[in-house]
Parts: C-alpha cells; structure tokens; sequence
C-alpha cells in the first residue's frame, strides 16, 4: 500500500517555510530541506511504507486478540498508554471531525462523558486537525514528523538570535531529538512541548521590540500550546518564559515592565482564543477521577517520584541501568519518566564549560549565564533538592513535575549551541575543560557503581559509547579556524547518532495491519451492533476482554472506562454498586450478578473463550469462538425508560445505602431530589400503585451519541430514568420546550413529563464550549483587524527572524 505521509508532511512543511520566508523570517531552503532529511530519516519507514510507529502490538496480549495466534511479546509495552487511551482518543476525534461534528462527547467508554474535556485527545490541536486527511496509523506518524520539525525549525531560529548557522543547528538537533520528545512523542505533552522554543523566541523578539506582530507571534503560539491539550506542559513552559522575561528586564535590562504586561497580555488573549478547550476542561477537571483522587489523597500532589540519585543518572546517561524497553533494568529508577530527560553528553560538557567561562570571565550578565542557572533550578525541582522542590512541588500541585525533564533537555540544547558558538569565535580552552569534566564524570560513574554482573557493566559501556564520541567529536573544534566548521559538522552527525541510539525502541515500526486487527468475534460484535438493529445498547468485556479505550475503535460503546479524564462520580457509583475497584490503573468489571450491567444498557457480555454464565436464562450465548465468547443479556434494560416506584432519600448515608441495596433498577427509582410543581405531580410520582395500573410507555423514535428523540405516552406524572451520566450540558425539550433535568440513581439522567402524549428531545449543548467558541472567533477577529489597521502583513527588512 502507499504511504502519502511523507509527500504530504513534505508538502505542509514547504508551505510553512515560504510562507515564513515571504515574511522575512531569516530561515534557508538548505536548512530547511537538512531538517526535513533528518526527520524522513528517522522515521522513515512509517514515512514511506505500510508501517506505523506506535506500539499497539501490545493489544495483542488482551483478549479476543491473543486468542487468535501467537502472542507476541509486545514491542513497547511500557507504552501501553499509546493503543490503551492516545491512539482511540486520536480516533475519536479524528471521526467527529471527519463528520462535520465537534469532538465533544465521548460516548464510547465510561457510558458517556466529555472527549474534548479530555486534553490528550488534542481535539483541537492543529497538528492533529492538518493530518486528518491520512488514515489513522500514517497519521499518527504524521503528527510525529511534524512535532520534530517544529522542534527543530524554532530551536534553530531561536538559536539565530546569538548565534551561527551551524551551532544553532546543533542545538535544534540536540531539542528535537532529546530523549524527551522520543519517549513521549505522540503523547499530548510532545504536542505542546515543542513549541517551548517558539515561546522562548516569542519572548525574546517582545523584550526586544514591542510590535503588534511580534504580539501576534507570542498569542498564537501560547494559543496552539493551550489547544495542544496539556496544561501542565503549558504552566511549565510559561514558568520558564516568565523567568526568562524577568532575567532579560532585571539582568539584561531590556524591555522593561511594559515588556512584561505585553507578555501577560499575550498570554492572556491566547486563553481567550483557546477558550473552547479551557472552558470545557475547568468545568470537567473538577468532576474527573484524578482530581477526586487528588482530593482524596493530597499526598500525591507533593510526592515526587524519580528524585533519587539513579534517577539523577539516568537524566545523563539513560541505558546506564539497561536499555529501555527492550532489556528489563537492573536499577529499580529507569522507566519512561526517569529517561526523558537526557539531550546529549555535549550540553552536559556545555554547562561545564560556560559555568568556568562566566566565572573566569565575571560574565554573568550574559543571556547564556541565565541557561547555566536555569538548568541547576530546573535539576533541583527534578530531583527535590530541599527548599527549591518543596516550594515547586507546593506552587505545581496537579502537576506531574516529572515532566519538567522538558525544560532540562531544552537548556541543555541551547548550552550545546552557545558553546559551539563559543568555540569557533573564542578559545576552545572552556569547551575542552567542559568534556574533560564530563567525560571524568563518566568514567567515575563506571568505576563507582556497585554494578550486580558484568554483564551490567558491559552494557553501561556500551550505553556511554555515543556519548564519548560525541564528547571527542567536540574536541575537534579545538582544530585551527579553517577546520572548525568541518568539526562542528562531524559534532553534529555524533549527535545525532548519539540520540538517535538513546531513543530507539521507544517507538518501534510495526506493519500498519498491526493497528487493532479484527478478529472474528469483533465482526461479530459488529454485526450485532450494525446500525439498524434496533435501540442503542452497550457491551461490556469481562476481565481484560475488549479493554477500553480499544472499544472505540470499532465504535463499540462501552461502560468501563480507562481515563483519568473520566466521571468520578459515575466511576463512584460502579464502585459501590458493581464492586469495581476504580482504584485500580486497569480497573476490570469482574461482577457478572450486578443488575447495574441492566441499568446500564448493556446488551452484551464479551469474554474470552473459557467464560461461563451462572446464569443461562439471563444470559444467551451467542458467539462461541476461539477468540471468545459473546453472550446476550435478556434483561437489559433501554436507554430511557420510566421507572414505576420513587424512592426519594433526602440523607446522604442513607441515599447512598438505599441506592447500593438497589436490586431491581427495572422497577424502582431512587432520588436524592424530585422536582414537582403540585400536589398532584407528587402523589403520582410518590403514590404506590396496583399492578393493573397503566404505565407510562418511552419508544427510543432516533438516537445519536449526543441526541435522543423520544415519544412519550404518560397516563400521569412519571420519571424517567437513562442510564446517560448527569453531565451539565445536556438538555431536554418536550414538545420544543425546555424542562429541567434531574439526577436519578446516582449519577444519572433523569426528567419528569406530565399526563399526555409528548415528543420529547435529550441533547447534549455545552454551553461553556459555545460560549468559549464565540470568545474564540471574536479575539481572532479582533486580532485580524488590528493587524489589517496596522498593516502588519507588508514585509519590512529584519535580522534574524521576522519582527
């Protein structure tokens, strides 16, 4: 099959770079088309052949897959995250998008609950939006190539600002490349994470010079950093910027505290522009899992986990204890966060070198001197040093500070810029103390670690070996002036190499067949799943069977959940009436006697292929298969339907008492709150009733994932119940008016109709993503207007890049 994927990102990235250029941004084809090569070159099977990058082998060690087959050891299975939750999210909102539908409402997993509220599914990101155009698996390469040459095309023009072509070449591969951006690269905080140096530019171009431009410039990358859809990146870039910003006033003393209010200005807009993501997430956050959790246990937002001293090691060395993923680590330390922040043994020597440079030379007004300082606070914050860590950690409290790795590989990169730069203009004499330190460093580590075989100790040399040929390669600019670029090219191939070996495994080349292959049991699950078959259901998977999110790939809806994004109090509630142990990373519906599966709509029950019913009158085999079974619930119970007793519990203890003691969801009710209007509505709701009362009838007349019309035929007052989580946006209309809805059976949907026959409405209209949409338009067209007043799109002559 062909792959498009590396014409098409070759093709956006043109576009991107004349369009720079046309705007006098100080960037050359050659560097440009180098850039392009080093990122087709690293990914280059995804990029040219049926191959994907992301490791979703690791499914195949779940059920219905690893029935059929060998079961292979996964590729990458400390990735599990990617085919568990990124890659289905991807898909979600790549589906929605593709339908001409804001990716609002995730209704495939956890019975219902906000998409675009969860920030890695990058809903709106522009780079998930530009690949839309590929299939699944060779987008997501995509959207990888592009995060790197985005890495490496602002790294290089923020390196442009102080220094030479190839030194700021260097630092751009040495950013894009670190361990950081590898591990997590098709991770939301890869999403953000390479725009930190097009914050850091946007900052310095504002210090320098307020423009409206140059305003712009700054709004529109805190605004992709925001739709990228991880704040915590976003604070922690924002929090390097600030300092920055305050080094450049109070040290440099350029710009000014007007500087500053532009700064905050700029940010400020760019929340206003990214409003329909910020509105929606502030008013989920509060109702996910994590925060509940975080409540719960506030422990965990100080803990810092990956501070001890292998930690510390693998930060410049990371396959010093093994190499992951592929060998499993002597050292407990090593795992995908510890790893990440490592951007090459030169930025190391880098750091050395200018410390010895500024002291000797009392340089420390310098702009690399803030660098040096930044890396020791941002070291300090990684690895808890008392005072700077618990004062971080306190400030930071949803923050998992362990990626804060990301500053650390940033300033290092731009150190091994600034020494090159250095180098070939000054002495070599702090470049070459620089790798002596480091490479000392090394060599003490290899001599004092308590290694258990020799084997351990083979592989930390072997681990090191790039590394102290990229430190040797840096000797080379020590070479006469004529021979100092020739040396800072062969630098820069050893850095390459050199990151390149660190980060493989990380995200291994699969065949594109591997991206959730269909089993016969999952066609089967289709077929009666098929539109047409009647009112929507649900299916559950017992154990690991079907594990979400892998449901939403084939559109399967689904009541677990697996998101800390997810409904806590929905999640609450399969805790205390289905015994599911919410606690738990991968928490498993196990309880096949729990009526909640009748409440909550589900329809089938699929397992692997040795699952038994206890009871076989309530549940019809109806697959039987190598890959596993799929058995029919003949209970279940519609979507909407009314309930024909109340009980109405105004007690907390005993609401939650009443409502864990519910066997039958069929016939019974129970509200904390009931909305009534007379004394009629009340005994019709409340009153017992004789059996030969007529009841209240729901047909389902059409239902979409975020739109149910229903007909309502009521001889009285009644409830109606839906096994749709409460969830503030959705609304309800009878017969075109809008009526209140009220929560049932804990966190559930529920609403009232009087006597008669009615047409009614459920949808689901956030108004705090509208209301953020329209914020959004009315500051992008205010900053188009000011731009067209202030004629900002005729080129003016610059240096460097564009003002």
């Amino acid at each position: 099959m062909f792959n498009p994927t590396w014409l098409y990102v070759a093709a956006l990235y043109a576009l991107a770079v004349w369009l720079a250029r046309k705007r006098g941004v100080d960037l050359p084809w050659g560097v440009a088309a180098f850039f392009y090569v080093l990122v087709l070159l690293f990914l280059f099977r995804p990029m040219t052949q049926d191959a994907v990058n992301v490791p979703v082998d690791f499914v195949r060690i779940l059920p219905p897959w690893s029935e059929v087959g060998a079961r292979p050891h996964p590729s990458n299975p400390i990735m599990n995250d990617l085919p568990m939750q990124i890659v289905p999210w991807a898909h979600q909102v790549r589906a929605s998008w593709r339908s001409l539908h804001f990716p609002l409402w995730n209704h495939l997993s956890g019975a219902g609950y906000p998409l675009l509220a969860n920030g890695q599914s990058s809903a709106l990101s522009p780079i998930r939006l530009l690949a839309l155009p590929l299939p699944l698996g060779y987008s997501m390469t995509a959207e990888a190539a592009m995060k790197l040459l985005i890495a490496l095309t602002f790294m290089y023009l923020l390196g442009r600002r102080r220094y030479a072509e190839l030194p700021s070449a260097v630092g751009a591969i040495c950013f894009a490349f670190c361990t950081f951006n590898n591990t997590w690269l098709h991770f939301p905080l890869v999403t953000v994470g390479v725009w930190l140096p097009a914050a850091m530019l946007a900052v310095d171009l504002l210090f320098e010079r307020r423009t409206y431009a140059r305003f712009v410039f700054a709004v529109v990358v805190w605004a992709v950093m925001l739709f990228g859809g991880h704040p915590e990146t976003v604070s922690h870039v924002t929090l390097l910027c600030g300092l920055f910003g305050l080094w450049i006033v109070l040290v440099e003393r350029k710009g000014g505290w007007r500087a500053i209010g532009a700064l905050a200005g700029a940010i400020a807009v760019a929340a206003i522009v990214a409003a329909p993501f910020l509105a929606t997430f502030a008013e989920a956050v509060t109702k996910s899992k994590r925060y509940q959790e975080l409540k719960a246990n506030p422990q965990l937002n100080v803990d810092v986990p990956f501070s001890d001293f292998p930690s510390m090691i693998v930060l410049f060395q990371p396959h010093f204890f093994g190499h992951l993923p592929a060998d499993k680590p002597w050292s407990t330390a090593p795992a995908a966060e510890s790893i990440s922040g490592f951007a090459g043994a030169l930025g190391v020597a880098a750091w050395f070198a200018l410390l010895l440079r500024a002291i000797a030379l009392r340089r420390f007004r310098d702009r690399e001197f803030f660098f040096v300082v930044a890396a020791l606070f941002v070291l300090a914050v990684i690895l808890d040093w008392p005072g700077v860590g618990s004062f971080f950690h306190f400030v930071f409290r949803l923050a998992a500070n362990a990626r804060l790795r990301l500053l650390f590989c940033f300033v290092i990169a731009l150190m091994a810029a600034a020494i090159v730069d250095i180098t070939r203009r000054e002495r070599p004499v702090w470049l070459l103390t620089g790798v002596g330190i480091t490479g000392a460093g090394l060599l003490y580590l290899v001599m004092t670690t308590a290694f258990p075989t020799q084997a351990a100790v083979d592989m930390a040399m072997l681990a090191m070996f790039p590394s102290i040929i990229t430190l040797a390669a840096a000797a080379l600019l020590a070479l006469p002036v004529r021979w100092r670029d020739l040396g800072a090219c062969v630098l820069a191939t050893a850095v390459v190499g050199e990151l390149w070996a660190a980060a493989a495994g990380w995200n291994p080349v699969l065949p594109a067949s591997a991206m959730y292959p269909r089993t016969p049991l999952i066609d089967k699950l289709a077929e009666l799943r098929a539109p047409g078959a009647g009112a929507p259901t649900r299916v559950i998977g017992i154990g690991p069977a079907l594990f979400p999110n892998t449901n939403a790939i084939y559109g399967f809806e689904d009541v677990r959940a697996h998101d800390p994004m997810a409904n806590g109090r929905y999640l609450g509630a399969l805790r205390l009436m289905a015994n599911v142990n919410t606690d738990d990373y991968f928490a498993k519906w196990n309880d096949l006697d729990s009526r909640l599966l009748d409440y909550l709509n589900v329809k089938y029950v699929v397992g692997a292929h040795n699952l038994e019913m206890r009871d076989p009158q309530r549940f019809h085999l109806v697959y039987d298969g190598r890959d596993g079974r799929i058995f029919e619930n003949t209970d279940v119970l519609p979507r909407f339907y009314p309930a024909r007793n109340i009980v109405l519990e105004f007690k907390g203890d005993r609401f939650v008492q009443r409502l864990v003691a519910q066997k039958d969801f069929s016939r019974t009710a129970v509200v904390k709150t009931l909305l009534v209007d007379s004394d009629r509505m009340r005994l019709d709701l409340l009153l017992p009733r004789p059996l030969t009362a007529p009841e209240p009838s729901v047909t389902i007349v059409e239902a979409n994932p975020t739109d149910f019309l229903l007909h309502i035929r009521a001889p009285r007052h009644a409830l109606i119940v839906s096994s749709q989580p409460w969830w503030p946006g959705w609304r309800v209309t009878r017969n075109g008016r809008r009526v209140a809805p009220q929560p049932v059976n804990g966190p559930f949907l529920g609403f009232t109709v009087p006597p008669g026959e009615w047409d009614v409405r459920v949808h689901y209209f956030p108004l705090t993503f509208y209301l953020g949409l329209a914020a959004s338009i009315a500051a992008v067209l205010s900053l188009c207007f000011g731009a067209k007043r202030r004629s900002i799109w005729r080129p003016r002559a610059q240096v460097g890049t564009r003002s």
